[in-house]
C-alpha cells in the first residue's frame, strides 16, 4: 500500500499504478521469458486506487506490531486490487474526477474504460490497460 499526500496526490497515485503495469509488461515478464524461455508463465497484477480520509493505528504487542490503515480508500483500493487482471489498474470515480487530464487521455484517446463494480452495488469505477513509462 502507498499513501499519497499533497495537491497532486490523485494524479501521482494513478501514474504509479500505470508505471507498475509498465514494469510488469516491459521489465519483469521479458526478464522471466529470457531466464525461462520454455515457460509460458506471465506475471499478472492489479492495482486499485481510491481517495478518502485515512486513519492510522499502531497495533500489536511490543516487538510485534504493525500499522493498520482504516478508511474507505484502504478498503476500496484493496478490493479493487482483487479484481480481474483484465484491467491492471482500477480507480474510483473520486480519483477519476480529481486527477489531471494528462492521465485521462493520450493523443486524444481515453485511457480509461468506465465500468460497473458489481460486487459493490454497481458503483462506477474505471479500468485501464495503459502504462506509463518509467
Amino acid at each position: 500500500m502507498a499513501v499519497y499526500i499533497g495537491d497532486s496526490k490523485n494524479t501521482s497515485a494513478v501514474r504509479t499504478g500505470l508505471k507498475i503495469n509498465y514494469a510488469v509488461k516491459n521489465i519483469i515478464n521479458p526478464a522471466l521469458k529470457n531466464q525461462y524461455p520454455n515457460c509460458t508463465y506471465e506475471v499478472k497484477q492489479t492495482v486499485g486506487i481510491d481517495t478518502s480520509d485515512l486513519y492510522i493505528a499502531r497495533t500489536g504487542i511490543r516487538g510485534s506490531n504493525d500499522l493498520v490503515w482504516v478508511g474507505r480508500a484502504a478498503n476500496y483500493a484493496a478490493k479493487l486490487a482483487a479484481l480481474s487482471a483484465t484491467y491492471p489498474t482500477y480507480i474510483t470515480t473520486d480519483i477519476y474526477n480529481n486527477m489531471n487530464v494528462g492521465v485521462k487521455n493520450t493523443d486524444g484517446k481515453p485511457m480509461w474504460t468506465q465500468l460497473s463494480w458489481s460486487q459493490m452495488n454497481g458503483i462506477t469505477v474505471y479500468g485501464s490497460t495503459w502504462w506509463w513509462s518509467i
